[in-house]
Order: structure tokens, then sequence, then C-alpha cells
């Protein structure tokens, strides 16, 4: 039986959006609770589901800032979870308002990557780009945004996103804080993650992105309108400012792409790789601009390692090579 745990920490001091999900999830299921506790609050089980369980994690902490404490405590309760989503809010400086996110978790500059299978990112996008039309939220967008881990700038090396076994995926609301005490934007994420496994079943076309930018527009239609048989599902994203500023184009990431490639639930068919660059330069700081040469070719290095990964070990995967998608 397939499971997800979601994860909604509701000090809203520390998160501003999960806890408002949380509240608009209750009204949208019945929820039982069970004998576990985290953090003083029960384990609530999503009643009524019979191919599937969702269980509810209540925390007082924001899950990826404490792994040292949560993720024991998670492996030894959810270590049979196919995925445990972290709900939670999209913020910085120059980050988008009105947006719904799906992000996978990995850490580039230690070439560690949780595990994810493309078949339910793929379902949460769908849900979620679903309910945000029904509701008429036509202001907002939904989006896969770049594979990271925000542990690291809670302080923690990358390498400790291993110490939690099942796959981790970050489902958000940003990135204003107008954005996370939006309550339809609240609904549409309750009502699309009681979807999680939807999809699970339907055969996919699985693909690694790499290049573009952080909330790449071309790899996120590449799943919301997808027309091709069958649909493609994608996960990891590697963006061009992590891939260049953390060496991917040198022989020694070859262990790296190796372990992201490895990360990847039943494998790829493809990898898809923005070619021309031409989303980078709306997006890049001046001081970013300067370097567009060497990323182009940083990336073309970076394609040509992933084709060498692909024929020693993946013989029947194909390089998708498209400036667009």
């Amino acid at each position: 039986m397939r499971h997800a745990v979601l994860v909604f920490c509701v000090d809203r001091e520390k998160d501003p959006v999960a806890g408002r999900v949380l509240d608009a999830l209750k009204e949208e299921c019945d929820l039982v609770a069970t004998s576990f506790e985290v953090d003083g609050h029960s384990v609530l089980e999503v009643a009524g589901l019979h191919d599937a369980r969702i269980s509810i994690v209540v925390t007082n902490e924001v899950v990826s800032n404490d792994y040292a404490r949560y993720a024991p405590m998670f492996n030894d309760r959810f270590g049979d979870a196919d995925v445990i989503g972290i709900v939670n809010w999209h913020g910085g400086a120059n980050a988008p308002n009105a947006i719904f996110s799906v992000q996978t978790t990995g850490d580039l500059g230690t070439g560690t990557f949780s595990a994810v299978d493309p078949r339910i990112t793929r379902g949460l996008l769908l849900a979620i780009e679903a309910e945000r039309v029904t509701s008429g939220l036509d202001s907002h967008r939904t989006y896969l945004e770049a594979t990271h881990w925000s542990g690291v700038k809670a302080g923690d090396a990358g390498t400790r996103l291993a110490d939690l076994r099942p796959s981790a995926v970050d489902v958000e609301i940003g990135s204003s804080p107008e954005d996370s005490a939006n309550p339809p934007a609240a609904q549409v994420l309750a009502r699309s993650l009681l979807r999680i496994f939807d999809r699970i079943e339907e055969p996919v076309h699985s693909v690694l992105c790499i290049g573009g930018v952080h909330f790449e527009p071309s790899f996120t239609n590449a799943v919301l309108q997808s027309r091709d048989r069958p649909p493609i599902a994608a996960s990891h994203v590697l963006p061009n400012h992590w891939l260049v500023s953390d060496g991917y184009d040198q022989e020694s990431r070859l262990v790296d792409l190796r372990a992201c490639l490895h990360s990847i639930v039943g494998g790829i068919q493809s990898i898809v790789y923005h070619d021309k660059l031409k989303a980078f330069q709306g997006s890049c700081s001046p001081a970013r601009r300067g370097a567009r040469c060497s990323d182009a070719f940083a990336q073309k290095n970076c394609a040509r390692l992933f084709r060498r990964i692909l024929s020693n070990e993946c013989a029947k995967a194909a390089i998708c090579c498209r400036t667009s998608i």
C-alpha cells in the first residue's frame, strides 16, 4: 500500500504556510488520531482511503532545519513511506510571488540527493495545477523548482540530508507574506496533497533536468503540457547556477552525477537540458551575466559527462537536448 507522510510545522512565526494548509486540509477530509506522537501532537491518518495511507505529522519546528532530531524519529516510524511531503513556504529577495512549487531534495555542493519517485512529483504538479485552475487562481503559477535542501541554509552540511531515508519533497506556497496568508492558495494545496497518488500507476517517461534557471518554466511545462505517450515525469532539476558554481563540468563530479541518477526511483529514460540559456539571461545578476559563456561551456561539459554515465549504465536511455520543451 502506498504511504505518504505530510509534515506541517504549526508555529507560524517559523512557517507562515504549513499551519494554514493543515487547517484547510481538515476541512477537506476526516482525520483519525493514532497512538504515536511527534512534538506532543498526535500523528493523524486520513480516514476512508482504501489503496493508500496518508499520515499527517504536526511539528513545532521546521523539519528541514533540524534533521538531527527529526530524521531518526521519522526513519523509525515512517521508514516505509514512499514520500515525506514537507509543506512550507517559499521566500527570498528575488523569488517570484503567487507561486506553488514542488521541490525535490538534494545538495549539489556535496553531491547528496534524496531518493525521488518521478511519478509522485508529476502527480503533485498535475494535482496542484488542476486545483489552481478549478479555484480560479489565475494570478498564481505552478512550478517544478530546482533541487536543493534548505537545511544547508540552517547550518547543516549537505550530506546530512541523507540521514532521512525516505524520499523528501517540499511542497510550497510563495513568496510574499500575502501569498503565505492566502486562504484559497492554502485550499488548493490541501486538496492537491490528498491527490498525491492519483497518477502513481500511470506509465511515464522519466527525465532528469539540467540547466535553466531556478524556476525553469520549460521544465515545468514539459510535465504540465506533455503530449508525449507515455507523458514526461521530471524529478531532480540541476540548474545552471549550481552546476557552474559547484564545478559539475569537471571529471571529479562524475561520481556525484551518477549518484543523482541513482537516486531517481525506476531510473530515467532521458536527460533534458536547457541549451541556449535564454531564460538564464533574463534573471541573472550583473555579476553573473559576464559568466554566460563559461556557463554554456560548463553546461555542455555536464551533458558530455551525463552521456558517459548513460552509455555505461543505461544503454537504452536517450539524451534530449532542447532549448525549449
